[in-house]
């Protein structure tokens, strides 16, 4: 099994790691995969430790051991014959196999009983991790294709599905879980033309007021940047899909003809721990 394919069979049915990208689940998963082979091969040689120092102290323990030993060594030596090979061979595993149950079903089952809980450890360590560091300067939402409508979306669901659905390229870019921006706040400047101040929804106002002046206005609408403030859902951070979703819904009423797509977050500045990041809207 490739690391690839561990990664996405262990991380399937884990939700808490639906946060990370699937290099920072390798990472989660490579560390954990060290772990359990260390708590595996500690099991294995506890078993045999407890093995020899019940052969010292139950006699029939020791016989069944020696016996399996000379056994096994009476049967490598039979190479004479192909029936014979097999048929000594065959011996030896119905010795083998009560020693080997032995160590393998106990350190098994202790495999799958832990990973899970070690994966979620792992994920809620590096998350954390993120959370706990400075808020990144960087530009975000840059890798997934949309176009702004003036459809409202009402939960994450419906969106994510018309994102995945809206081109290709999608379905290897976009992390709807993961994190965009790890501060519980969030500001957003967009530039739209709207026809007034009435176009504005409560939680937004004008840059600059002046863009409104009359003599600003051009063929009925003035050109101006618009200010909104988001708080995360779950007070912590912005998942992709939640931050977009807003964004989304935000400039559902003032969406220009021709100035709809898409093309992520470009940080701008931060101010009292708060960033702010401008719309890039393209043609």
């Amino acid at each position: 099994m490739t690391i690839h394919e561990r990664t996405a069979k262990w991380s399937k049915d884990i939700p808490e790691m639906d946060v990370l990208s699937f290099a920072e689940k390798e990472i989660v998963c490579s560390t954990v995969a060290k772990q359990l082979f260390v708590i595996c091969v500690t099991i294995v040689t506890l078993i045999l430790i407890a093995i020899i120092v019940g052969m010292f102290e139950s006699p029939w323990l020791l016989d069944y051991m020696t016996n399996t030993a000379d056994t096994v060594n009476q049967n490598s030596r039979t190479v004479h014959a192909q029936a014979r090979q097999s048929g000594g061979t065959m011996a030896s595993l119905s010795h083998m196999i009560p020693v080997l149950a032995t160590m393998l079903i106990p350190t098994m089952a202790v495999f799958y009983i832990i990973k899970r809980p070690l994966l979620k450890r792992e994920t809620k360590k590096l998350v954390d991790k993120k959370l706990t560091a400075t808020p990144s300067t960087d530009d975000v939402l840059t890798s997934v294709y949309w176009a702004f409508s003036n459809e409202e979306y009402e939960d994450n669901t419906a969106f994510t599905k018309d994102i995945m659905s809206y081109i290709e390229d999608n379905g290897a870019n976009w992390n709807p879980n993961g994190i965009a921006v790890n501060t519980h706040k969030v500001c957003i400047v967009y530039e739209a033309f709207i026809t007034g101040s009435e176009q504005l929804r409560s939680n937004e106002h004008i840059v600059d007021i002046t863009d409104l002046d009359e003599e600003n206005r051009i063929d009925g609408v003035f050109q101006t940047d618009i200010k909104v403030e988001f708080s995360a859902d779950n007070r912590r951070y912005f998942t992709n899909v939640e931050l977009l979703r807003k964004i989304h819904n935000q400039l559902a009423n003032k969406v220009a003809e021709g100035l709809d797509s898409f093309e992520g977050l470009e940080y701008v500045e931060t101010v009292d721990t708060v960033p702010i990041y401008r719309v890039m809207i393209g043609d």
